[in-house]
């Protein structure tokens, strides 16, 4: 299994923090945990209500487009008129649905997505991000950051790089939590990318996920606009104040970080849409 190592808080704040920023920052999360957990207590089903596996109502939540196509076309099968022809599914995504991975926030064509409680969102927004690729991510942020000598601004050496790495995983880490956990939770909106799948024209699929930092899903399935993801990028860019160096400071410097952040998470979902595809285009090449 691969480890990866995370420097201590400590150290972090033997550097680019201040003993005074590093408390504030520490109270602006138990606070930021504190609300999440009345919002999570605030949205704990009914007990009352049986269970998703006991439920067969098809309304609890939609499934994602790839995966109502699926339904469809099992329905109509069944149906005494001639089935219409839909486009041709690989292996993978004609398979039976199954249950989506709970605390992953990418949700496939052929998979089945339950319903998440306030807590849930918040177990989300952090497990999502203990992952290799979040830190492969991390450490990529960190390197095109010491390379152009950006925001953050600690320098060029060995010691600013432990800096902006620090630095950064905080912004990334707070950001998750806020985004997808509190802000989520307290709007009743479902943080979870659903991927359209292969079955859907390439120009619809890159529309669609590029909407998807303005537009949302409610937890009822509806569309909303997507308070939580800028409410998220406005919360973790101020608490950036606190710990970035004072040059970042201001408001030029973090309105310029909140649309940069903007359009990272405009090129992340675009990545959530097409990498099965671009990772299937390149083993093809090589066959």
């Amino acid at each position: 299994m691969l480890r990866v190592a995370v420097p201590p808080l400590s150290m972090w704040a033997s550097g680019p923090l201040t003993t005074n920023c590093s408390w504030i920052l520490r109270s602006a999360i138990l606070l930021a945990i504190g609300l999440a957990t009345a919002l999570a207590g605030a949205q704990k089903p009914d007990p009352a209500t049986p269970a998703p596996s006991q439920s067969v109502a098809a309304n609890t939540l939609p499934d994602s487009p790839g995966a109502v196509l699926t339904s469809s076309s099992s329905a109509t099968e069944n149906a005494a008129d001639p089935p219409t022809v839909l486009p041709t599914r690989n292996l993978e995504e004609s398979s039976v649905e199954k249950p989506a991975r709970k605390y992953h926030r990418v949700v496939r064509p052929y998979e089945q997505a339950g319903p998440l409680t306030g807590f849930d969102k918040i177990k989300l927004s952090i497990i999502s991000r203990a992952t290799v690729g979040e830190a492969v991510g991390t450490v990529w942020s960190a390197g095109w950051s010491q390379w152009r000598d950006s925001r953050p601004h600690y320098g060029t050496d060995g010691e600013a790089f432990e800096k902006r790495l620090g630095a950064l995983a905080i912004k990334q880490s707070s950001q998750s939590f806020f985004s997808y956990g509190v802000y989520a939770a307290a709007f009743h909106d479902d943080p979870r990318y659903y991927v359209m799948g292969p079955t859907v024209k390439p120009v619809q699929r890159l529309i669609y996920s590029a909407e998807r930092t303005i537009f949302t899903r409610k937890d009822d399935g509806g569309t909303t606009f997507n308070w939580p993801k800028l409410a998220g990028i406005a919360t973790s860019t101020a608490l950036t104040t606190f710990y970035y160096p004072k040059v970042d400071h201001g408001f030029g410097n973090e309105s310029k970080a909140f649309a940069t952040s903007l359009g990272t998470s405009v090129l992340n979902d675009e990545l959530h849409e097409f990498s099965v595809d671009l990772f299937r285009m390149i083993l093809h090449k090589k066959d």
